[in-house]
Order: C-alpha cells, then sequence, then structure tokens
C-alpha cells in the first residue's frame, strides 16, 4: 500500500553500508520508523530530505504491520539553520528525545505534528537572545500537550499553596500532604513564586506572544533544572540532550 504524508525527520539509524532507518513525526500516523535504500550514497535520489529536522513529503510503501519503505521525499523545509546552529540542534533534540520517550509509534496526532512544526518556524525566525526563554517554554508546552506536564500551582491533592515540589511525583505538595508513605524520605526542591508565575504563563500563552515573557536568566535556571529532575523521574533516565546543553 502506498501512502503519501508530511513528515518531520526527527533521527536517522545507520542500516548497512548506504542505508538509513529514519525516524519521522508525520501528520498522518504520528511517530513512525521507516526504511531508506541508498540515501548516504553519492548522488542518491534523496538528496537531504532525509536529514534530521527536514519538512518533507514522504512517500510510503509497504504492508500494515511491517516497517514501511520510503519511495520518494521532497523537500518543504530543509529547517537547516537549525541543524547548523549546535545550540538550536541540541534544544531541538531535547524537545525529539522527550516526544519519542513519551509517546508511542504509530498514534495520529495532527495537533502534536502542528505544535512541532510550529515551534520549528517559530525558533528559525526568532533572536538568538531569547531562544533559551523560548525553547524551554516549548518544552513545557509539549509536556503539557502529551499530558506530562508537573503541576506546580498548589498542592496535587489538597490545591493548598505551596513551594515543595517532589520530582518523583510531578506535582507540588502542601506540608499536611507530603506526609505519607508515597512520598517518604524524599527531599523536595523548593519553588520561587516567579518561576511558579513564569511557569504558568507558559501553559496559558499561545507559543508566538511568548517572546513578550522576559524572565530574569535566574528563574530560566530554576525552572530548567526542576523539569530536568520531573523527566529523569518520568523516564527513568537523564536526557542526553540536556548534559550537551549543559557545555554549550
Amino acid at each position: 500500500m502506498l501512502v503519501r504524508t508530511e513528515g518531520i525527520v526527527l533521527r536517522t539509524q545507520r542500516y548497512g553500508e548506504a542505508d538509513l532507518i529514519v525516524t519521522c513525526l508525520t501528520s498522518s500516523s504520528g511517530i513512525i520508523k521507516a526504511f531508506a535504500r541508498g540515501p548516504r550514497k553519492t548522488g542518491s535520489r534523496f538528496g537531504s530530505s532525509l536529514e534530521p529536522l527536514t519538512h518533507a513529503r514522504i512517500s510510503l510503501w509497504g504492508k500494515e504491520q511491517s516497517t514501511p519503505k520510503i519511495t520518494q521525499s521532497d523537500i518543504i523545509n530543509s529547517f537547516h539553520h537549525l541543524r547548523e546552529n549546535l545550540k538550536d540542534f541540541i534544544n531541538m533534540s531535547k524537545l525529539i528525545e522527550i516526544l519519542i520517550s513519551l509517546i508511542p509509534e504509530g498514534i495520529p496526532n495532527k495537533r502534536l505534528f502542528s505544535f512541532f512544526l510550529n515551534t520549528m518556524n517559530f525558533m528559525g525566525s526568532s533572536g538568538e537572545k531569547v531562544k533559551d526563554t523560548l525553547y524551554l517554554i516549548s518544552q513545557i508546552r509539549l509536556l503539557s500537550l502529551l499530558g506530562y506536564a508537573p503541576r506546580l500551582n498548589g498542592c496535587g491533592k489538597c490545591g493548598t499553596k505551596s513551594l515543595d515540589f517532589y520530582p518523583s511525583l510531578g506535582t507540588i505538595l502542601c506540608n499536611k500532604c507530603a506526609i505519607t508513605p508515597v512520598v517518604g524520605k524524599e527531599p523536595p526542591l523548593r519553588v520561587t513564586v516567579k518561576v511558579i508565575n513564569f511557569y504558568s504563563h507558559s501553559i496559558r500563552w499561545p507559543l508566538y506572544n511568548s517572546n513578550r515573557l522576559k524572565p530574569p536568566h535566574k528563574t530560566i535556571s530554576e525552572l530548567s533544572y526542576i523539569l530536568d529532575k520531573h523527566l529523569n523521574y518520568l523516564l527513568g533516565k537523564k536526557l542526553m540532550s540536556s548534559e550537551f546543553l549543559a557545555y554549550v
């Protein structure tokens, strides 16, 4: 069966001498893995259309329940500027790592596809000074869209205002609700009011309005740390991209 769809190349894996296993986020089928024959050969018909972060029209051939074969791929937008800027590439890789870790393959989600494509377009046109803030907001909104955003606005059990966040539970707890066997001896992370306010605005505001948010660097650093701890517990591992970002 031949399927034509739009896709964003998330990552590639070498297979044999010249082939690739390509992971894409598609508009029709969500995340898929597909086989591409010969894209690493000189003069391949695929050209650069299977490079990570490329938005392309993709033709897939294969039976259901089997790995499809990419027969054609035509670039809509290469997003080469995001790929060639190291910090942009690592930040986008972090969003991809979160996405692949939390979403099973083969589940259609047009809203997610639109979000990812809009994020890439927006980042490509944004100034360098605001990108740290915008990437953090994109991460928050992605987690919210996937249903895995931490709760930082009141105790997750009773709603009482508190500033103690428990990464293993993904929520703030008040002193009363924190005294449970589930929490045990886990030390909470103290969250500032500035972090909570910025986080709340990040979830509610559309991404294209988010460049109006200008939090201090300390707020960005504190919230990034909280989200990384939340993700470490959620995924059961550290994000490789987070470790790379620490050195950029």
